[in-house]
């Protein structure tokens, strides 16, 4: 069973607190994965209204929860960007649009300017 976590709504803004209990309680509901929440757009959730992370936010989360359980939305490439350099290449992602796909798995590959120093050079993990 998956949950997921936040608003598709770019002005309600939840504290890093209530992401990180909401989180933990789908987790001991049963959810095997929790989706964090960022809309289509990559405006809203974890992310602000002009597609920028909200990094305070996703490292509160990280530090409580195991990433491993999470998946987080990434609809732009700049946020697929941010979050494989902050988690690793496996990190789960979300909201991918079917014709990204194979340009995201470049990016994990390390065979993107975007990533290549950090994977396919050594510069990483």
């Amino acid at each position: 069973m998956f949950s997921e976590v936040g608003s598709k709504d770019a002005e309600f803004i939840m504290a890093p607190y209530v992401w990180v209990e909401q989180i933990e309680g789908d987790l001991q509901a049963g959810a095997w994965k929790v989706i964090a929440e960022a809309r289509e757009s990559g405006t809203a959730g974890i992310y602000r209204a002009d597609g920028e992370v909200r990094t305070g936010l996703i490292e509160e989360i990280a530090h409580s929860v195991d990433t491993d359980r999470l998946i987080f939305d990434a609809p732009l490439k700049e946020q697929q960007v941010w979050q494989l350099n902050r988690f690793g290449t496996e990190c789960n992602l979300g909201n991918i649009a079917p014709e990204d796909v194979v340009s995201l798995e470049t990016l994990r590959l390390g065979l993107r300017s975007d990533t290549v120093e950090r994977f396919a050079l050594g510069g990483g993990d």
